[in-house]
Order: C-alpha cells, then sequence, then structure tokens
C-alpha cells in the first residue's frame, strides 16, 4: 500500500511538473541552435543581394535581432522554470529591485557596450566581412568582422585567431572596406643602373604599368595610375650601396584588393632593378660604379676547398644487424593518424541529408515525444472524466466534519425582562385636582409658579407603571 502511495505520488510529480522542467530544459538547448539555423537563413539572403554594402548592414541587423531573441528567449525560459519549481515571482519583485539595481550599478561597462552597439549598428559604422581596424585604450587589432552583437565584435586576424572586441573599448575604428580603397606603393629605386633619375623614373612607371596590366589585377581597379616621383633622395646606408631615389604609386581599387595590388606593384618594380638591387660592396671597401657581375664576386677565392679526412663508416648491412631487436614500425600509431582521426571526430554527424546535426534532430523529437506524453496526462476537470490516457488518478480529498461556530447572528435571542416597578398608593384627597396641566414656552410663561402632578392611580388597579414622562402644565389662556 505504500509503495502504491509511493508510486502514485511520483507519477503525479512528474505528469505535473516533470515533463514541464524537462520541456523546458530541450527549449534552452534549441535556443541557440536556432539561432545558428536564423543566422545562416540571413547570410544566404545577403549574398544574395547585389550590393555589398546593403548586404553588410542587413547581416549585422540580423546578427543583432537574432542576439536579443534570444535573450528574451532564455529570460521567458527562466521565469517559466522558476514557476514550475513553485518560486513565487511576486514575493521575489522587491529583492529583484534591489539586485537589479545593484547589476546596473555594477556593470556600467555593459550598458555602456550596449549603447556603443546601438550606435555602430544605426550609423552602420562597419558591417559584417569588413576588413576593421580598431584603436584605442592600449589596444591595434585588425581584421575580417564576422558577427556583431549589441555587446561585442568578433573580427578573424589574419593568423585565423578569433579576437572579441566590446563595443565601447576601441576608441578608433578604421574602415578599410567602405565603397573604394587606395593602392598605396612607396618604394626606393636604385639610380646606380639608370643614365639619369629621368630614366629611373621612366623605368619604375612602366614596371608598374605593366603590374597592373595582369589579367587578374586589372579588373580590380576603378581609376588610372597616378605616379608621384622623387618623394626623397636616399644616401647609401652601406659602403658600396647605390643612391636611391623613393617613388610613390598610386592607385584606386576595389575594396580588400589594395593589398594584392600592392604587392603586384612591388614585385614588377624588383624584377625592373633586380640587378640594381643585388650590388654589393667588394671587399676593399670601395664605391663601384657599375652593376657588378656575379662571377666577379668569387675571383681569388677557392669555391671548392678540399674536403677533411673522415673516418670509415660501417657497411649498412652492420649497422642494420645492430638494431634488429627495434620494435618494427606501426603505421597506426603515426602522430598525423591521430591527428587526421581528431579532426574527423571534430565534424558534427548531419542528419536528414545534412540539413539538420544528429544532435539537433535528437533534441527536436525528444521534444515531440515528451509534448505528445504531455498531452496525454492532461486532466482539464481535475475529477477524471475526459482526463489524458496516462492521466494520474485524481486526487481524493479527505472528509472534515466543521463544527458550526456560534456568531451573534445565528444566536437565539433571550426572553425579554421586563421590570415593573410598583409604587405605594397615595393617599386619598377629599378634593382632587382636576389633571389640566401646559408646558410653558419661553414666549408664554405659565401662570401657575409649579405644574401640577397628575393624580395617582390606584392601587387596586395592579397596573405596573414604569417612568413615565412629566405631564404637560395646562395652558392657562387655552
Amino acid at each position: 500500500m505504500l509503495f502504491a502511495y509511493i508510486v502514485e505520488e511520483a507519477w503525479r510529480w512528474v505528469a505535473n511538473t516533470g515533463i514541464n522542467l524537462a520541456l523546458l530544459i530541450i527549449l534552452a538547448m534549441l535556443v541557440p541552435r536556432a539561432g545558428r539555423f536564423a543566422n545562416r537563413v540571413a547570410e544566404r539572403r545577403a549574398n544574395a543581394l547585389s550590393d555589398s554594402d546593403e548586404s553588410k548592414s542587413q547581416l549585422a541587423i540580423a546578427g543583432v535581432g537574432i542576439y536579443i531573441a534570444q535573450a528574451i528567449a532564455f529570460f521567458l525560459i527562466l521565469v517559466f522554470f522558476l514557476q514550475e519549481v513553485g518560486f513565487s515571482l511576486a514575493g521575489a519583485a522587491i529583492p529583484a529591485t534591489v539586485v537589479s539595481a545593484a547589476i546596473g550599478f555594477g556593470a556600467q561597462n555593459i550598458i555602456a557596450d550596449f549603447l556603443a552597439g546601438f550606435f555602430i549598428l544605426t550609423e552602420k559604422q562597419y558591417g559584417v566581412g569588413d576588413f576593421v581596424t580598431f584603436e584605442g585604450n592600449g589596444i591595434e587589432v585588425s581584421g575580417d568582422v564576422i558577427q556583431i552583437t549589441m555587446r561585442a565584435t568578433q573580427i578573424r586576424t589574419m593568423e585565423q585567431s578569433t579576437i572579441s572586441i566590446p563595443n565601447s573599448t576601441a576608441r578608433i575604428c578604421i574602415n578599410q572596406s567602405n565603397y573604394w580603397a587606395s593602392a598605396v606603393v612607396v618604394i626606393p629605386v636604385p639610380l646606380l643602373g639608370s643614365t639619369s633619375a629621368d630614366e629611373a623614373v621612366a623605368r619604375s612607371e612602366s614596371a608598374a604599368r605593366r603590374a597592373l596590366n595582369r589579367a587578374d589585377i586589372r579588373p580590380k581597379l576603378l581609376d588610372d595610375l597616378t605616379v608621384h616621383p622623387a618623394v626623397d633622395v636616399n644616401p647609401p646606408a652601406t659602403v658600396g650601396m647605390p643612391w636611391t631615389l623613393d617613388m610613390r604609386f598610386i592607385v584606386r581599387v576595389e575594396p580588400l584588393s589594395q593589398w594584392m595590388v600592392e604587392r603586384a606593384i612591388r614585385l614588377s618594380v624588383l624584377n625592373e632593378f633586380w640587378e640594381e638591387y643585388g650590388s654589393a660592396t667588394t671587399i676593399e671597401g670601395t664605391r663601384l660604379d657599375h652593376v657588378v657581375d656575379h662571377t666577379e664576386h668569387f675571383n681569388g677565392v677557392d669555391r671548392y676547398p678540399p674536403t677533411e679526412y673522415m673516418p670509415p663508416v660501417s657497411p649498412l648491412s652492420t649497422q642494420r644487424s645492430d638494431h634488429d631487436d627495434l620494435t618494427p614500425a606501426d603505421p597506426d600509431a603515426d602522430p598525423a593518424t591521430d591527428v587526421l582521426a581528431d579532426q574527423e571526430k571534430a565534424m558534427p554527424r548531419m542528419a536528414f541529408g545534412g540539413a539538420l546535426r544528429l544532435s539537433t534532430a535528437l533534441l527536436i523529437g525528444a521534444f515531440i515525444i515528451l509534448l505528445i506524453i504531455r498531452g496525454l496526462t492532461l486532466d482539464p476537470d481535475g475529477e477524471g472524466a475526459g482526463s489524458g490516457w496516462l492521466a494520474p488518478p485524481p486526487e481524493t480529498p479527505t472528509s472534515e466534519t466543521e463544527v458550526p461556530v456560534e456568531t451573534s447572528e445565528t444566536r437565539a435571542p433571550a426572553p425579554a425582562q421586563t421590570q415593573t416597578q410598583t409604587r405605594p398608593p397615595a393617599p386619598s384627597t377629599t378634593a382632587p385636582t382636576a389633571p389640566q396641566t401646559s408646558t410653558p414656552t419661553p414666549a408664554q410663561p405659565s401662570a401657575q409658579g409649579e405644574p401640577t402632578q397628575p393624580p395617582a392611580p390606584n392601587a387596586s388597579e395592579g397596573a405596573s407603571i414604569s417612568e413615565a414622562p412629566p405631564a404637560e402644565a395646562a395652558n392657562p389662556l387655552g
């Protein structure tokens, strides 16, 4: 009997509370997965747009909207969870107010991050996919923006490191992906192999234009090449090095392609002046006035010195016989194989043709099963009639005899008791006076000095009299 009671109470708790808690926990696990799915949908729609700036703005706004929706969902799940475990929210209103005030005072930086994130989105300072540089407060980092939230911005650097930067931390943000960019190259040109400075300028400009005419560079150009000759003149830094002339090349290109164009220009100029860049000093330290042939550096130098005597080496067969006791190599114990195995294990398993992760599909299936079980345990009227198949039996109320409470309304009235007051009979007189009396008024005083008393009743009447009001005095004018 006791065991059946325990089982019944346990099932009643599971049906009324346990299933609800399990549903809330599964929902909390599905919220971030739903956020990732929404991000992928937003990315596909943004990639379909022709305007790159508009797509970046949409990605940023979608990311913030999904972030706020996740925060609201987690808050509601927490509230319902506390209600299910029996936590009274009404009684916690005042403590929650005090705690929220303390948190707000201590989390001023977080509030500042949220405000900065709001202005970043409304002003469209940068978007997802932009290459930005953050400076200020002792930080200087550059990378591609991969996510923007109301609190922080995540970027991926050139080393493929992910960095989260609070929105209020970076005082200066340099966006290098807006509308267009400029490829700027400042490179020293040697004057040793040229007859004049003009020839060196012409050779360097020709090399830069050859770089811009490459098939992979030409589609990136938005304007013609601008040349700034003789930006600076540099004397030789070491003995034997030629004088150099700094050349500046500027060309307007598409965003994020400026570095590729700069590399192409530098490489072309280096190839043009390769012999001049490769000149070296002599052993005597004299200054050269012409390009030195590579063979001249090795004159008088024996490039093939005699080899030293080396002791004979034992035959290979002898070396093998000395190490026959070694364990043969195991191909399965290769560290590279272990690394590849770890990478294969790290890849999530997919279900439904790659549409969902296996874990997500299992969570959705568990949620649906629990929802069906919760529907089978419903008992709308609480009496067992028309309830679900798995509904727990209704609780039998205990009969208690209530003792009626006597109140002033239900109490029976007590019998009225009249208090009789008898007076002894007054002595009879021979001449009784008439009982005509009248009450004097302030405007009409009574003629008699004293009002007459009414005659006392006879004792033979046997009537009980109480205190009667005084009789009115007779009006003498009446």
